[in-house]
């Protein structure tokens, strides 16, 4: 008798029937967001009652269906015919959470998916024309995807950028740093939080400087922070820096070795600059989580990502003294932690 088992103990068929499940759980998380349903199941549970805070009309054999395939997901939990918001529906689907996350669900939907219905078509015949909007190096694309980083930056990862800057031996020490393409700004804020005396400049494009000075205002770190807007590729940085800090950010650099040359002057002795951004491996197919949510851009011609160790390479020819990478896990998956440290006078 033939078994269908591999070594692991993991049937082989096993990965077909993952990936056809995942246009079905990327489908009920859109609609959940899109119907708001988790502000609708913190008020109502039973299926007549949530039919009725629903817009129009509403076939309540088809809307069970569909609670139950959001408790099967994990977003809501059923208990004799009631329904209920499980933990992360309830902190982060719903509208008036500080770390509502259903508009980025819907931004990134966009990204990702956009294209992935003509595969075949774009094989074929080459990547489409990008509408402005689209295009992820237009001002105007990043003014308005700020406002669905600021609840993913607020949710936990301003935080790891904290721990991780906060565990710098020459974190104590530093006065000064720079958070480079600082989307809403939070991570430098945190920053600063873990260290009353250390300033912090950021740096993004004007656009984009407007909201974090909105944010910035809304901690009160106004006197604790100032503000550079521009392109990084042509804008100066200013100086003095102990800490400059990139994260999923440097995709549009234009010249690499003037562009870190600039960073490495930017620096004080000693400073040290950071940058958390993918590392793709096996010549761009790994890791999946980075090759398969590219693939959409990618199929129109916007394909950013770096190679493992590329921008520690990038530093060392900058003439960085010491250059170290190490894997740094993340909610989408691991990304590539870079240190690069300035020789001290």
């Amino acid at each position: 008798m033939t078994h269908l088992f591999v070594s692991n103990g993991r049937n082989p068929m096993t990965p077909i029937f993952e990936v056809l499940q995942g246009p079905v759980r990327m489908a009920i998380l859109k609609a959940a967001v899109e119907m708001g349903m988790a502000d609708i199941l913190a008020e109502v549970s039973d299926p007549k009652g949530i039919a009725a805070a629903l817009p129009g009309e509403t076939d309540i054999e088809n809307l069970t269906h569909f609670l139950d395939s959001m408790a099967g997901l994990g977003l809501a939990v059923k208990h004799g015919g009631h329904y209920l918001n499980l933990a992360f529906a309830d902190t982060s689907l719903r509208k008036e959470s500080p770390v509502y996350l259903g508009d980025m669900v819907l931004n990134l939907s966009r990204m990702q998916h956009r294209n992935i219905h003509r595969i075949e078509e774009l094989v074929h015949a080459g990547s489409p024309p990008v509408k402005k909007e689209d295009r992820l190096a237009d001002e105007s694309k990043w003014q308005a995807s700020v406002k669905h980083l600021t609840p993913y930056q607020r949710a936990g990862i301003a935080a790891l950028a904290a721990d991780t800057i906060e565990a710098l031996p020459e974190f104590k020490s530093a006065s000064k740093m720079m958070d480079i393409g600082c989307g809403p700004g939070l991570m430098c804020m945190e920053i600063l939080k873990r260290h009353p005396a250390m300033e912090g400049v950021l740096f993004d494009l004007p656009a984009i400087i407007s909201l974090a000075e909105k944010e910035v205002a809304k901690e009160g770190m106004g006197p604790r922070i100032s503000y550079i807007k521009g392109d990084y590729n042509t804008t100066d940085f200013g100086n003095g820096y102990d800490i400059i800090w990139a994260s999923h950010n440097l995709y549009y650099v234009k010249e690499f070795s003037a562009f870190f040359s600039r960073l490495h002057g930017a620096l004080n002795d000693g400073g040290v600059f950071i940058s958390l951004h993918e590392g793709t491996t096996g010549e761009g197919t790994a890791p999946e989580h980075v090759v398969l949510s590219r693939l959409s851009l990618a199929l129109e011609g916007q394909n950013y990502v770096f190679e493992k160790g590329e921008i520690a390479e990038h530093l060392r020819r900058a003439g960085f003294d010491s250059v170290e990478t190490s894997p740094l896990d993340l909610p989408v998956g691991e990304v590539e932690l870079t240190i690069a440290r300035k020789q001290r006078g």
